[in-house]
C-alpha cells in the first residue's frame, strides 16, 4: 500500500520522487530513454534486470540505465513503512542543465564494456545527497528550477568523481538499452519467484509476443516448461539437500510451500516430504 508520493517536475517530467509505502509490492519499471537513481531509505528490495538480480537494503542505491527491470519490495518483520527515493534522468533534462549540450564525461567511450546497472551500497557520499534531499519533500514550496538545476548537477559530478568504473561507463551509455539473447533471460530467472507477465516485462515483450518466442526458442510453454524446471530442480534438491521444505521450494522459484507441495505431488505421486525421506534414507 502506497502512503505518500510525491514528486518535483522539471520540463513536464519527474525529477525527483519520494515514495512511502507499506511492503509487500511488487512493481514493473520502464524506463525508456530515461536513466534512474534508486536509493532505499528504509526497507528491503530485489530488483531483477535482464541477466541478474540486486538485493537493495536500507541506505543502498542502484544506478540504473534505461531499460525493463521488476522491483520487489520485501515485507518487513514489523509493519513499519518502506521509503524510497528516486531521481530520474533524461537526455534533454541533462542538456537543459548543461545549458544545450551533454557534458564532456557523458560521451561514450567505445571501449569500455556496456554497464546496466552499477550497485551504489552504504555510499556515504550517495546518502549525504539523498539526506540533502529529504528536506524538501516536507517543504515543497522550497522547490524551484534553479535548485533542481543545481542538485541534478551535484549528482551527475559526484557519481562521475567517483572511483568507479562501472559508474562512469554506465554514465558514458546511460541512454541506450542492452540487448541480452532470450534464452539467456529466461533461464537467469528461471528459478525466481517472477510470474509470466514480470518475465515478459523483463524482456520488454508483450505477453503475447513473449509467449510466442517462448514456444519458438523451448518448444512448449512458458508456464509448462518453467513449472518442469523448478520441479526437476527441487526433487534434486530433495533427494540430497537438509535444507526444509519450505526453503528448497523458495529456492526453486514457488511462491508458497502449499502450491509446491501440489504440483510435486501431481508430478511425483508424493508429498515433497515422502520423496525427501525415501531419497535421504
Amino acid at each position: 500500500m502506497i502512503h505518500k508520493h510525491q514528486h518535483f517536475d522539471l520540463l513536464g517530467k519527474v525529477v525527483f520522487e519520494r515514495v512511502e509505502f507499506t511492503p509487500p509490492i511488487r512493481i514493473v519499471e520502464a524506463l525508456n530513454s530515461e536513466a534512474c537513481l534508486l536509493y532505499t531509505v528504509k526497507g528491503k528490495a530485489t530488483l531483477y534486470r535482464s541477466d541478474k538480480k540486486y538485493s537493495l537494503e536500507t541506505d543502498d542505491g542502484l544506478m540504473i540505465k534505461c531499460g525493463h527491470y521488476f522491483n520487489h519490495w520485501h515485507k518487513n518483520a514489523d509493519v513499519s513503512k518502506n521509503e524510497a527515493v528516486a531521481v530520474h534522468l533524461y537526455p534533454d533534462l541533462i542538456r537543459h542543465v548543461y545549458g544545450g549540450e551533454l557534458p564532456d564525461f557523458m560521451n561514450s567511450d567505445s571501449n569500455e564494456q556496456a554497464i546496466a546497472v552499477a550497485p551504489l551500497f552504504k555510499n556515504s557520499f550517495v546518502k549525504a545527497y539523498i539526506d540533502s534531499l529529504l528536506p524538501y519533500f516536507d517543504s515543497p514550496s522550497l522547490i524551484d528550477e534553479e535548485f533542481m538545476v543545481l542538485k541534478v548537477r551535484e549528482l551527475l559530478s559526484m557519481l562521475y568523481k567517483m572511483d568507479s568504473n562501472n559508474i562512469r561507463s554506465l554514465l558514458h551509455d546511460m541512454f541506450n538499452p542492452l540487448a541480452y539473447d532470450f534464452k539467456k533471460i529466461v533461464k537467469a530467472h528461471i528459478y525466481e519467484d517472477l510470474s509470466i507477465e514480470e518475465l515478459a516485462h523483463i524482456c520488454n515483450l508483450s505477453l503475447s509476443s513473449f509467449k510466442r518466442k517462448f514456444k519458438e526458442v523451448f518448444s512448449n510453454s512458458p508456464a509448462a516448461y518453467i513449472k518442469s524446471r523448478r520441479l526437476e530442480k527441487a526433487a534434486r534438491l530433495l533427494r540430497v539437500d537438509e535444507k526444509r521444505i519450505a526453503d528448497i521450494a523458495f529456492d526453486c522459484g514457488f511462491s508458497s510451500v502449499d502450491v509446491f507441495s501440489r504440483s510435486f505431488k501431481k508430478e511425483y505421486g508424493m508429498t515433497p516430504t515422502a520423496y525427501k525421506s525415501h531419497g535421504l534414507n
